[in-house]
């Protein structure tokens, strides 16, 4: 896993198990409570990061131990991140869902075909097909459709999204099937 620099100015900051000890406890209360545990110093803005990621990513507590390793210089420190980050794995990774970015669950496609007639440009010469094709998702708050990813291709880069979306299905068809047996 890459960290930012920031990030990784923040660990070496936990440098005495002592004064760390403060931090560790308010890095695992934010990602437990947001709300109630803002996030208060670089170090503990850096642990945060590390533990929401560490989940995301689904590290055991070798991967979090060797990734700790690297940038925080007390050997005490990182012992005592992972053994709470073992307590508290799986209460942690369920509530990790709610942190960062989810991909769209595409309900609706819409496209239009469109022709250049005439053209000034030297890059679109005249006559040329493309298409303008909008995915949509629904949104359960608003009751409305949003969309959610917006595209032009031409009629030759279309039918290589396609053949690659065959694929895929092909794909998970085959892996669903081994994993029934």
């Amino acid at each position: 896993m890459d960290l930012s620099p920031q990030v990784q100015a923040g660990l070496k900051l936990l440098t005495d198990l002592n004064n760390s000890f403060k931090t560790i406890n308010k890095a695992f209360n934010t990602i437990n409570n947001p709300r109630e545990e803002p996030i208060s110093g670089c170090d503990h803005y850096a642990l945060s990061t590390v533990l929401v990621l560490a989940c995301k990513h689904n590290y055991d507590d070798q991967q979090l131990h060797q990734l700790l390793e690297m940038y925080i210089p007390n050997a005490d420190v990182v012992d005592k991140i992972v053994s709470k980050y073992f307590i508290f794995k799986n209460v942690y990774t369920q509530r990790n869902a709610q942190f960062g970015i989810a991909l769209p669950h595409v309900t609706d496609a819409n496209w239009t075909l469109r022709s250049d007639l005439s053209s000034s440009s030297y890059s679109v010469s005249p006559g040329n097909l493309t298409f303008s094709i909008e995915l949509e998702s629904f949104n359960y708050k608003t009751n409305l459709k949003e969309p959610a990813v917006r595209f032009t291709c031409t009629p030759e880069e279309l039918q290589l999204l396609i053949n690659k979306l065959k694929d895929i299905e092909l794909n998970c068809d085959k892996h669903s099937k081994v994993a029934l047996k």
